[in-house]
């Protein structure tokens, strides 16, 4: 799991448990998952850190990232880090707050306010609701995966099941295939366009009034979209040099009928996806790490930056690897070596 969704989680266990007796193992691990952020050294970082640290007893780490936010870090945080560091000297007027409820929250405690100064009343509440969906709606998709596949394997063994649909593709050679992976793919997509697209693309988002978050986003969506470009566009003039009809057929069957298939697919492989996320963590816990990118929009709390950043990663990417992989690759490399060798490359 990236570090900034663990982050979140973290923050509503740890809000979660306010209401009876506050767990200190989940104040440490999150206190341990923002030491470890690339984003640790931010003086919004700083803050969360040295509110955490206080409630663990911490106090000289805890005045340390206080007093270099006083120092160096941006006036709106100042006066909070001054306040947080000499409670007793507080004045009448709460300073400036962070943005999320459970620093809030801290915040109110380390000032010895009441928490309806910092928060709403039913935000507790709200947190323990959200972490029971966010523990329960994976946990039941795997389970249904589980027996989903074990039905899959049971009818396999016994030979009902049903057998796998043929591979019907473009009457594309090898050397095509090769020219639209290596040179439109990789070569054009991944190397020139972001070469000529990134100068262009600041200069025409430099006049926008935009957040860093939303900024970031509207550059990852632009850039993936141009990027994808060249592959699709070597693909269809390869395709119009074919005789109408099957050879140009990419496998595309669009049909509401398809939602169901589609859907047991998709919980199928929850059991698998869960389980090689646990064998690298295990493994290789140091392997994966946090997508930058993902903090930013996360903390930049803008909706419609996460929206086009979920757009880019659910609905664009999928739709072109599905498009030349699973479209052209897939069926013309299976067809002359099988369908393992199809999986494989």
């Amino acid at each position: 799991m990236g570090n900034a969704l663990e982050q979140r989680q973290l923050e509503l266990e740890v809000l979660a448990s306010r209401q009876g007796d506050s767990s200190k193992a989940a104040e440490a691990k999150l206190l341990q998952a923002l030491q470890q952020s690339p984003e640790a050294g931010s003086s919004d970082s700083l803050i969360a850190q040295a509110l955490l640290e206080q409630r663990l007893e911490q106090n000289e780490p805890s005045r340390r990232h206080l007093g270099t936010v006083l120092k160096s870090g941006p006036a709106d945080l100042q006066p909070l880090a001054a306040a947080l560091l000499e409670p007793e000297q507080q004045a009448e007027v709460l300073p400036p707050l962070p943005q999320r409820p459970l620093y809030r929250l801290l915040t109110c405690d380390a000032l010895g306010r009441p928490s309806q100064d910092c928060v709403a009343g039913n935000v507790i509440e709200q947190a323990q609701w959200r972490l029971s969906l966010l523990n329960l709606l994976p946990l039941s998709g795997v389970l249904f995966g589980i027996v989903l596949l074990l039905q899959l394997i049971w009818q396999s063994w016994r030979g009902h099941g049903n057998p796998p649909p043929p591979l019907r593709g473009p009457e594309l050679n090898l050397t095509e295939v090769v020219l639209i992976i290596a040179g439109g793919f990789v070569v054009l997509g991944g190397v020139v366009t972001p070469l000529l697209a990134l100068p262009a693309l600041g200069g025409l988002l430099a006049p926008l009034s935009l957040t860093p978050a939303l900024r970031a986003a509207t550059e990852v969506l632009i850039l993936y979209t141009l990027s994808a470009l060249p592959a699709v566009v070597v693909l269809a003039l390869l395709l119009r040099g074919l005789p109408a009809g099957e050879s140009r057929w990419l496998q595309w069957r669009a049909s509401w009928l398809n939602w169901p298939q589609a859907g047991r697919g998709l919980l199928m492989s929850l059991p698998i996806v869960a389980l090689s996320g646990w064998l690298v963590e295990r493994f290789w816990p140091n392997a994966g790490g946090s997508n930058p990118l993902l903090e930013e929009v996360l903390n930049g709390r803008s909706s419609l930056a996460l929206l086009m950043l979920a757009f880019t990663a659910t609905v664009l990417a999928p739709l072109f690897e599905e498009l030349l992989f699973r479209g052209v690759l897939l069926p013309v490399v299976g067809a002359r070596w099988g369908i393992a060798a199809g999986i494989g490359v």
